[in-house]
Protein backbone atom coordinates (compact mmCIF):
# COMPACT_ATOMS: atom_id res chain seq x y z
CA UNK A 1 0.00 0.00 0.00
CA UNK A 2 1.17 3.23 -1.06
CA UNK A 3 0.92 5.71 1.46
CA UNK A 4 2.70 9.91 1.06
CA UNK A 5 3.47 12.18 3.81
CA UNK A 6 2.93 15.99 2.50
CA UNK A 7 4.80 18.20 4.69
CA UNK A 8 4.56 21.79 4.30
CA UNK A 9 6.77 23.93 6.13
CA UNK A 10 5.60 27.39 7.62
CA UNK A 11 7.11 29.43 4.57
CA UNK A 12 5.22 27.77 2.20
CA UNK A 13 1.98 27.94 3.69
CA UNK A 14 2.49 32.03 4.18
CA UNK A 15 3.83 32.16 0.90
CA UNK A 16 0.24 30.23 -0.54
CA UNK A 17 -2.00 32.50 1.81
CA UNK A 18 0.21 35.83 0.64
CA UNK A 19 -0.41 34.54 -2.58
CA UNK A 20 -3.85 33.45 -2.72
CA UNK A 21 -4.87 36.70 -0.64
CA UNK A 22 -2.75 39.09 -3.86
CA UNK A 23 -4.71 37.16 -6.23
CA UNK A 24 -7.89 37.58 -4.95
CA UNK A 25 -7.81 40.86 -4.33
CA UNK A 26 -6.74 41.43 -7.80
CA UNK A 27 -9.74 39.48 -9.26
CA UNK A 28 -12.40 40.59 -6.96
CA UNK A 29 -11.37 43.92 -7.71
CA UNK A 30 -11.25 43.97 -11.29
CA UNK A 31 -15.05 42.24 -11.22
CA UNK A 32 -16.19 44.72 -9.06
CA UNK A 33 -14.88 47.64 -11.55
CA UNK A 34 -15.92 45.54 -14.38
CA UNK A 35 -19.55 45.51 -12.86
CA UNK A 36 -19.28 49.35 -11.64
CA UNK A 37 -18.39 50.60 -15.17
CA UNK A 38 -21.18 50.86 -16.72
CA UNK A 39 -22.62 53.25 -14.23
CA UNK A 40 -19.79 55.01 -14.68
CA UNK A 41 -20.07 55.47 -18.61
CA UNK A 42 -24.01 56.01 -18.12
CA UNK A 43 -24.11 60.00 -16.73
CA UNK A 44 -27.35 60.43 -17.21
CA UNK A 45 -28.73 57.61 -14.61
CA UNK A 46 -30.58 58.28 -11.82
CA UNK A 47 -28.71 56.68 -9.37
CA UNK A 48 -25.67 58.98 -9.61
CA UNK A 49 -21.83 58.63 -10.18
CA UNK A 50 -19.56 55.97 -9.04
CA UNK A 51 -17.23 56.62 -6.56
CA UNK A 52 -15.54 53.35 -7.84
CA UNK A 53 -13.77 55.97 -10.51
CA UNK A 54 -10.74 53.97 -10.83
CA UNK A 55 -8.78 50.63 -10.55
CA UNK A 56 -6.52 51.08 -7.22
CA UNK A 57 -10.19 52.56 -5.67
CA UNK A 58 -11.61 48.53 -6.25
CA UNK A 59 -8.70 47.36 -4.82
CA UNK A 60 -9.19 49.50 -2.05
CA UNK A 61 -12.93 48.55 -1.76
CA UNK A 62 -11.81 45.27 -1.61
CA UNK A 63 -8.95 44.89 0.77
CA UNK A 64 -10.95 47.19 3.27
CA UNK A 65 -13.91 44.45 2.60
CA UNK A 66 -11.84 41.70 2.71
CA UNK A 67 -10.55 42.83 6.09
CA UNK A 68 -13.67 43.12 7.57
CA UNK A 69 -12.94 46.88 8.08
CA UNK A 70 -15.44 48.30 5.93
CA UNK A 71 -14.89 52.23 6.11
CA UNK A 72 -17.50 53.12 4.17
CA UNK A 73 -16.01 55.81 2.20
CA UNK A 74 -16.62 53.79 -0.68
CA UNK A 75 -19.47 51.71 -1.75
CA UNK A 76 -20.46 49.80 -4.80
CA UNK A 77 -24.15 51.05 -6.08
CA UNK A 78 -25.18 48.75 -8.91
CA UNK A 79 -27.21 45.24 -8.02
CA UNK A 80 -23.79 43.31 -9.68
CA UNK A 81 -21.33 45.39 -7.65
CA UNK A 82 -23.21 45.06 -4.29
CA UNK A 83 -23.37 40.83 -4.75
CA UNK A 84 -19.79 41.28 -5.42
CA UNK A 85 -19.14 42.69 -2.41
CA UNK A 86 -21.02 40.21 -0.46
CA UNK A 87 -18.70 37.78 -1.90
CA UNK A 88 -15.45 39.50 -1.09
CA UNK A 89 -16.70 39.93 2.55
CA UNK A 90 -17.25 35.96 2.68
CA UNK A 91 -14.19 34.99 0.49
CA UNK A 92 -12.00 37.31 3.22
CA UNK A 93 -13.47 36.39 6.03
CA UNK A 94 -12.23 32.71 5.08
CA UNK A 95 -8.37 33.69 3.36
CA UNK A 96 -7.95 36.13 6.70
CA UNK A 97 -8.62 33.11 8.97
CA UNK A 98 -6.37 30.62 6.76
CA UNK A 99 -3.82 33.72 7.75
CA UNK A 100 -4.22 33.56 11.37
CA UNK A 101 -4.39 29.40 11.40
CA UNK A 102 -1.07 29.94 9.72
CA UNK A 103 0.29 32.32 12.22
CA UNK A 104 -0.83 30.81 15.20
CA UNK A 105 0.97 27.18 13.48
CA UNK A 106 4.08 29.04 13.34
CA UNK A 107 3.74 29.70 17.11
CA UNK A 108 2.99 26.39 18.12
CA UNK A 109 5.63 23.98 19.51
CA UNK A 110 6.96 20.99 17.49
CA UNK A 111 6.67 17.63 19.50
CA UNK A 112 10.60 17.99 20.54
CA UNK A 113 9.36 21.34 22.08
CA UNK A 114 6.81 20.11 23.96
CA UNK A 115 9.33 17.33 25.26
CA UNK A 116 11.48 20.28 26.38
CA UNK A 117 9.02 22.37 27.81
CA UNK A 118 7.77 19.15 29.39
CA UNK A 119 11.12 18.42 31.23
CA UNK A 120 11.76 21.91 32.19
CA UNK A 121 8.68 22.23 34.00
CA UNK A 122 9.67 18.73 35.82
CA UNK A 123 13.17 19.79 37.15
CA UNK A 124 10.88 22.92 38.27
CA UNK A 125 8.95 21.14 40.16
CA UNK A 126 11.19 19.28 41.24
CA UNK A 127 13.90 21.84 42.41
CA UNK A 128 10.86 23.17 44.37
CA UNK A 129 10.26 20.43 46.03
CA UNK A 130 13.68 19.83 46.98
CA UNK A 131 13.80 23.75 48.05
CA UNK A 132 10.40 23.45 50.47
CA UNK A 133 12.31 20.52 51.93
CA UNK A 134 14.95 22.16 53.12
CA UNK A 135 13.11 25.16 54.12
CA UNK A 136 11.82 22.61 56.03
CA UNK A 137 14.27 21.06 57.25
CA UNK A 138 16.22 24.30 58.65
CA UNK A 139 12.80 25.58 59.95
CA UNK A 140 12.76 21.96 62.10
CA UNK A 141 16.36 22.64 63.06
CA UNK A 142 15.46 25.63 64.22
CA UNK A 143 12.49 24.66 66.07
CA UNK A 144 14.25 22.07 68.52
CA UNK A 145 17.77 24.07 68.69
CA UNK A 146 15.59 26.21 70.45
CA UNK A 147 13.30 23.79 72.41
CA UNK A 148 16.99 22.02 73.59
CA UNK A 149 18.21 25.60 74.79
CA UNK A 150 15.12 26.61 76.74
CA UNK A 151 14.74 22.81 78.46
CA UNK A 152 18.20 21.20 78.42
CA UNK A 153 16.59 17.96 79.84
CA UNK A 154 14.39 17.19 76.90
CA UNK A 155 13.79 13.73 75.93
CA UNK A 156 16.21 12.98 72.88
CA UNK A 157 14.57 9.62 71.76
CA UNK A 158 14.38 10.91 68.12
CA UNK A 159 17.66 10.19 65.96
CA UNK A 160 16.76 13.80 64.70
CA UNK A 161 17.69 15.08 68.19
CA UNK A 162 20.57 13.63 68.59
CA UNK A 163 21.62 15.10 64.97
CA UNK A 164 20.89 18.35 65.96
CA UNK A 165 22.66 18.03 69.28
CA UNK A 166 26.19 17.11 67.31
CA UNK A 167 26.13 19.97 64.89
Amino acid sequence: MLTFKCEINHDDKARAICFLFVFSVGLLSFILRVFELPLEQNTNSNIGSSNLKDYPSAIWLTVITMTTVGYGDICPQTAGGQVTGIIIALWGAFVISLLIMVTADVFEFSPKEQQAVFYIKQSRSAALSIQHALKFFVAKRHFYVRKLREDPDFDEKSTFLKMVKQL
